[in-house]
């Protein structure tokens, strides 16, 4: 007797170490459904509200800045910064006409925007990898898309989008477009602008909606632990090497494209 419960209790510590161990690598805990909000152009002057309604809601976001915009709203930049959201580059200026003809100039505009950020913040340490294109990536020329991964950094579009730089679109309308982009999507990038107001009426309810649909919110990056959840999500992007790991990562996204429509 006294012998099978010595095995029974060796049995159950050691399903215990193994399934520790398991999310110990972050591979058990991760979430089936994700949402990341992504914010463009930013900032601007209606910055300040729209991280109130953030804080209010209690959810993180990605703000792809312009370099220039950071630096005409300095203070705006660091509130970004210090809330904990992740700041993103999409360029200094929203020009694209430069690194579409000359990929070698993403490395000046990826520098400077680094600098501009490092003056403003105040803080050397900061920085990043995360690029978006300005208009999205489909515009842009395979060359200039390999520049940026050359480089070491990333890129990404989205797959639900807010369409809120459309002139009709009332906050109701937002959330329609939000909800109907979102539709069958486990994974999501959604893409909202800095600055709209009825992105930022709408929110409130936009974030219900995906919290009463089970998703999470997270912020990007390309630590390995996002390139597991991002292998799932069927929008356009491109993350830099990262070695065996991140090959079968890749092929993980490509095969989840073909099967989300």
């Amino acid at each position: 007797m006294f012998k099978r419960m010595k095995i029974w209790l060796i049995f159950m510590v050691c399903c215990f170490l193994f399934s520790t161990a398991g999310i110990a690598e972050g591979k058990e805990q991760l979430p089936e459904k994700v949402v990341y909000l992504t914010f463009d152009d930013g900032p601007k002057k209606a910055t300040p509200e729209l991280l109130a309604i953030l804080d209010e809601l209690e959810v993180p976001a990605t703000f792809f800045l312009l370099g220039l915009q950071a630096r005409a709203f300095p203070e705006y930049t660091r509130m970004i910064f210090e809330r904990g959201d992740t700041i993103a580059c999409h360029t200094m200026d929203h020009s694209s006409g430069g690194i579409k003809d000359e990929p070698a100039q993403l490395e000046l505009v990826f520098r400077r925007f680094i600098k501009e950020m490092h003056e403003i913040l105040g803080d050397e340490s900061y920085t990043t990898d995360l690029f978006r294109f300005p208009g999205g990536s489909s515009s842009y020329p395979y060359p200039t898309k390999k520049k940026v991964t050359d480089l070491g950094w990333s890129w990404f579009d989205w797959n639900a989008m807010t369409r809120d730089t459309y002139e009709d679109m009332d906050a109701k309308a937002v959330f329609s477009s939000v909800r109907k982009t979102t539709n069958g999507r486990d994974v999501v990038i959604l893409l909202a602008h800095d600055g709209k107001k009825n992105t930022r009426l709408a929110l409130p309810e936009i974030v219900q909606y995906y919290r009463d649909g089970g998703y999470t919110f997270r912020r990007l990056s390309t630590s390995m632990e996002e390139r597991r959840i991002l292998a799932r999500c069927p929008a356009h992007m491109r993350l830099p090497d990262a070695g065996i790991e991140g090959e079968q990562l890749l092929l993980e996204s490509l095969k989840a494209r073909e099967q989300k429509p």
